[in-house]
């Protein structure tokens, strides 16, 4: 009877598969508008992270990524570990900014190089910060959030360089790429709010690991050759072993062929997603109707993702800059919120109204066909100030609420009082013992009624998970 009430609890609680179009829910504090209710914030609380299979690169890399942690301070936060990552990708698109706004003139090398290394610096540190907490006991569901919204934010620099070197800015081809970049990774973070497990790649031979040091070591590549002459005056009929592919093809510059790869791999990624997620579904009797709902909360993405091919030529090619950040700065802040009501076990809404002043900006460009760029470059502007206030405000907003809830500050390692080493159970002595790589403080829930692990799955108690390792591996068993 008691497993029965608690299973019932649990389903309560997990509201994934409600459906809502406009509105998710939220609690209204005296002081501001909370965007995680109570329950979601229980469910964050028991949160696990679960990562697909590592590639064959990720295990030949490991150990190497392990060394650099342990130079690591202990003082170090992990979410500083990613801050840094990411303020390595600011660095480098602020420089590119500065040298071709638009993206559609030649770079400095040292410039091109610098973007390369600092690629490579920010997937290291990326793949550093979940070992770091594991180092100081302080894992937790914030450093997911840190870790995948970081990863968000630095897509709009990847498309930057790419753009860059391949002097693609002004065309459709960047938004091209810029738009299946962000779908496809919206996408993965979808298919984790369904399935629980989120998916680095395609198999154990293609992940993110080989993509991001690709690129960073294809860019340092790309400081010591003429560009120009590779990427866009080199067609693929000039290339012998290119001959192979349809005559249509042949006219392609080398560097639209690259973003047209790109764009077919995309297309798979999004496909295997909703193979799985429609898998998941079906393999747990789900009805039409969540399936049909499931696909729902595509549609802003998918619309955010076409909007720049309905605006004018004018548009594409003078205002590539200011277009380009709102594009992925509004595409962050949906998929942050999917990663957070993924963990929550929140509904989330079909469309979101967060789209709608640049969807409305589209639409009236699109509609009157104005050529005075002045004003529709003033007006992106203002759209970019506003969401990236937006984003601010609802991060900020998700971010005091799970460390209030979790006890836990966001770049500092909170100091556990000698009192609660004092009383540890005694039981914990027992499992510590066990497994030592465990910390003494709330590594593992005990109460006086158990006689086991608590493995996170607690039923709203104030007692939770904060120090599982939520960042690189699947949940394992404590003791």
């Amino acid at each position: 009877m008691t497993n029965d009430s608690t299973n019932v609890n649990k389903s309560n609680l997990d509201r994934t598969h409600k459906h809502s179009w406009f509105f998710e829910d939220a609690t209204v504090s005296p002081s501001l508008v909370n965007v995680l209710t109570a329950d979601g914030l229980k469910n964050i609380a028991s949160h696990k992270y679960i990562g697909s299979e590592y590639t064959h690169l990720d295990n030949l890399l490991n150990p190497v990524w392990d060394y650099v942690t342990n130079l690591l301070p202990m003082w170090i936060a992990p979410n500083m570990v990613t801050t840094i990552g990411g303020l390595h990708c600011l660095t480098a698109y602020l420089l590119i900014w500065y040298y071709s706004p638009n993206m559609d003139t030649p770079i400095p090398n040292y410039v091109i190089f610098l973007s390369g290394y600092c690629t490579v610096a920010y997937y290291t540190f990326d793949c550093m910060d979940g070992k770091q907490s594991r180092r100081t006991g302080t894992s937790s569901p914030l450093g997911q959030l840190f870790d995948h919204g970081v990863d968000c934010l630095c897509n709009i620099y990847h498309s930057a360089i790419t753009a860059a070197y391949l002097t693609i800015g002004g065309t459709p081809w960047f938004f091209a790429q810029l738009s299946s970049l962000q779908l496809a990774f919206f996408c993965a973070q979808w298919e984790e709010y369904y399935t629980h497990v989120l998916p680095h790649g395609c198999g154990k031979w293609l992940g993110t690991t080989e993509i991001n040091y690709g690129l960073g070591l294809l860019t340092i590549v790309m400081a010591f050759v003429d560009r120009e002459e590779l990427w866009v005056n080199t067609t693929v009929g000039d290339v012998y072993i290119l001959q192979v592919l349809p005559a249509p093809l042949h006219s392609l510059s080398l560097g639209q062929f690259g973003i047209l790869g790109w764009l077919i791999l995309s297309i798979v990624m999004v496909i295997l997603c909703l193979i799985r997620v429609d898998s998941y579904l079906r393999s747990h009797h789900c009805d039409v109707s969540v399936r049909l709902s499931a696909l729902s909360k595509l549609v802003s993405p998918i619309i955010l993702a076409i909007s720049p091919f309905v605006l004018p030529n004018h548009i594409i090619e003078n205002q590539t800059r200011q277009l380009s950040l709102a594009l992925g700065i509004i595409f962050s802040i949906i998929t942050k919120k999917m990663i957070v009501f993924s963990m929550a076990k929140m509904s989330y809404a079909a469309l979101q109204v967060e789209i709608l002043p640049y969807i409305l900006w589209v639409l009236y460009m699109t509609s009157t066909g104005s050529e005075e760029s002045t004003i529709s470059s003033n007006i992106l502007t203002l759209i970019c100030c506003w969401h990236l206030f937006r984003l601010f405000v609802w991060c900020g907003c998700a971010i005091s609420q799970i460390k209030e809830r979790l006890d836990i500050y966001c770049f500092t390692i909170k100091k556990v009082k000698k009192e609660d080493n004092a009383n540890t159970h005694p039981l914990e002595t027992e499992c510590i013992a066990l497994c030592p790589k465990h910390s003494p403080s709330k590594q593992i829930n005990f109460s006086d009624n158990e006689t086991d692990c608590d493995k996170g799955s607690n039923d709203g108690a104030d007692d939770y998970v904060t120090d599982y390792d939520y960042e690189e591996n699947p949940p394992e068993e404590h003791c």
